[in-house]
């Protein structure tokens, strides 16, 4: 009876590692590349998609960012400067 607790605990964390969680991050800007269209806030990258324009972001500015986090990548859905 434990193993099989277990066997069903431990799909049901593999299968909830991959969700996205949204979160916000409100700080200034070290570093942006826009070839990789990414920026760096705090330490922490976070990736802009194509449909999410970083055009004016720059070293420096304050942000406000709405992200999701999966797969360890956090995807930027907005920007507000």
């Amino acid at each position: 009876m434990n193993k099989m607790i277990a066997a069903v605990l431990a799909v049901g964390m593999m299968v909830f590692a991959g969700v996205a969680s949204a979160a916000d991050v409100k700080g200034a800007i070290t570093a942006v590349n826009a070839q990789a269209r990414t920026v760096t806030i705090g330490g922490v990258t976070y990736t802009f998609p194509a449909n999410v324009d970083m055009a004016g972001l720059a070293a420096g500015q304050t942000v406000n960012l709405t992200y999701t986090t999966a797969n360890n990548v956090n995807t930027v859905s907005k920007v507000t400067k």
